[in-house]
């Protein structure tokens, strides 16, 4: 028996290319499902569309955010352009992917199956010079004399310092986590397909005062089963009663259960129902405040993540000690063209930035004498201030200007 059950596992292995126990279970179709007798995995799990809009939102909204690299010195922090590093984060991480492409497909695995991976690959030095996605079920995480190692679909051993890897809490995939709540979510998507499938026919029961043969039940069945799949009036031979057995959707509460189910998703994703088209009781304001709860609470712990693992594996320690890498995140707290003037204009009046800044943030280029920083009193520049105050001193000790 152990010897049929190893030959199983070893075919198995040949016919799907995995390694692991579940994913050998899950791509034969033994494994996921659940007590709503609905077939969770990865690939079903996204063909529910609240779960794919969570996970396309996360990623997408990731993706699109700049990412920069900065090297501090006391107080002064500027923007590294010439390092290896910043090169493969966001000009061209290989020679088949833009930035964009790879940093959705790495956190979309993250997001969706626990973990991300792409591969490092380094020249000279140790210098990177290429990552390269890899799929998450195609890794093996292996622990070898206290060493973490990463075994490929083709044999390959992957180091932990070449490997990068974004994870979510536990390294646990929601869906392997909730797979019950996304099958009940499963469940009632097939419920209504299967419904009107069926030309909004409910299942019941056919039976007869009169005993019959064998030949005539396959053939009244298929006769009724055939006349189920279109509208119009039906007509029951003699002696025969119809009898459901199945609820309307109405009474199953159909719609309720698909909207708080998709409510249910959108909490396991930490994303805002509006953000993914459920009205949710929606309205202007609270969608404002669902967009910086998504900023705060979802994206900016996603970015620190993936900021941290990059200055990890691609900083050298003695690197890392004054560089570090920063998503730019204040355009996910930037608000209409109204709010962004009264922020610009306080920022102005108070000295704490200049003209040329607002106009970098704003993707402008700079204007001739944009770089003086003045504040509110006249306007004047910072190193006159001290001059200006001298004046009003002067003045309120009763002399006359000068």
């Amino acid at each position: 028996m152990a010897n049929r059950l190893q030959k199983f596992v070893q075919q198995a292995r040949a016919r799907v290319g995995l390694d692991r126990p579940e994913d050998i279970l899950a791509a034969v179709g033994l494994y996921g499902v659940t007590k709503a007798g609905a077939n969770v995995t990865h690939d079903t799990g996204m063909r529910l569309s609240t779960v794919y809009a969570c996970v396309y939102k996360i990623a997408s909204t990731i993706s699109s955010l700049g990412l920069n690299l900065y090297v501090t010195n006391g107080q002064r922090r500027d923007v590294v352009l010439d390092h290896p590093a910043i090169d493969v984060c966001t000009f061209r991480p290989n020679p088949y992917e833009t930035p964009f492409m790879f940093w959705e497909t790495v956190i979309s695995n993250a997001v969706l199956k626990g973990v991300g991976y792409a591969v490092i690959r380094r020249g000279a030095g140790g210098v990177p010079i290429a990552m390269e996605c890899v799929d998450t079920d195609l890794v093996e995480r292996k622990v070898i004399n206290n060493s973490v190692v990463f075994k490929l679909q083709d044999n390959t051993i992957v180091r932990q310092e070449d490997m990068l890897e974004v994870c979510n809490i536990y390294r646990k995939s929601p869906i392997d986590l909730h797979r019950e709540n996304l099958g009940l979510t499963q469940a009632a998507q097939d419920y209504g397909s299967e419904y009107f499938g069926n030309g909004g026919q409910m299942t019941g029961v056919l039976s007869s005062d009169q005993p019959l043969k064998s030949e005539q039940m396959q053939m009244l069945q298929k006769s009724w089963n055939g006349s189920m799949t279109s509208a119009g009036t039906k007509l029951l031979p003699f002696g025969f009663k119809y009898n459901r057995i199945s609820i309307a959707p109405e009474e199953a509460q159909f719609i309720e259960t698909r909207k708080f189910q998709a409510e249910e998703i959108c909490r396991i994703f930490s994303v805002p129902p509006a953000l993914v088209q459920l009205e949710s009781q929606t309205t202007y304001n609270n969608v404002e405040q669902q967009n910086l709860q998504f900023a705060r609470h979802t994206v900016l712990p996603w970015a620190k993540r993936i900021e941290q693992e990059l200055a990890s594996k691609l900083l050298t320690l003695q690197e890392a000690r004054s560089h570090y890498f920063k998503y730019k995140l204040n355009d996910l707290f930037r608000g209409d063209m109204q709010a962004r003037s009264q922020f610009y204009t306080q920022m102005l009046q108070n000295g704490v930035m200049n003209i040329n800044e607002v106009r970098a943030t704003e993707e402008l280029n700079p204007t001739a004498g944009g770089d003086t920083h003045t504040v509110q009193v006249n306007q004047i520049a910072l190193d006159r201030l001290g001059a200006y105050s001298d004046k009003i001193s002067s003045d309120d000790n009763g002399q006359s200007p000068t």
